[in-house]
């Protein structure tokens, strides 16, 4: 296993516990459970709050906080802005769409490239079907 698999398999397992959110001090990084958020919703670090240097996660310094899902690569959906750009993989085609909503396990999307301000027909795919927009010409 390499240095960057084993990162990739800590991060998955602490996503799964329930961690959402690593927060740098110093040359370590805290694991952050939304559950365990205090004082109107600061983080304090706790002697049970797990931790990790942050070169074993190739976290660079100077950004203090990282988002384990942006870190894996999974798209929190109920996050994302609506009239995000979004790419739709169909049976037949790939469609550009703008987001939605995220609702009923599925992503929601307005039809025919229309907006939130030009559109209020919008269809539905399964997440497994969509993806982020990554640059303008995708």
């Amino acid at each position: 296993m390499t240095n960057e698999q084993g990162a990739k398999w800590l991060l998955q397992e602490m996503y799964n516990e329930g961690y959402r959110d690593i927060k740098v001090f110093g040359v370590y990084a805290y694991f952050v459970n939304p559950i365990f958020i205090e004082n109107g919703g600061h983080f304090k670090v706790r002697e049970h709050t797990p931790r990790i240097p942050c070169k074993v996660l190739g976290l660079g310094a100077g950004k203090k906080e990282y988002s384990i899902a942006s870190l894996l690569g999974i798209v929190e959906w109920e996050k994302v802005p609506v009239d995000t750009r979004i790419i739709v993989e169909t049976t037949y085609e790939t469609l550009k769409r703008y987001f939605a909503k995220y609702e009923e396990g599925k992503v929601w999307y307005f039809d025919r490239g229309g907006t939130s301000w030009s559109m209020e027909l919008i269809s539905s795919a399964k997440p497994c079907n969509v993806r982020l927009a990554e640059n303008a010409s995708d």
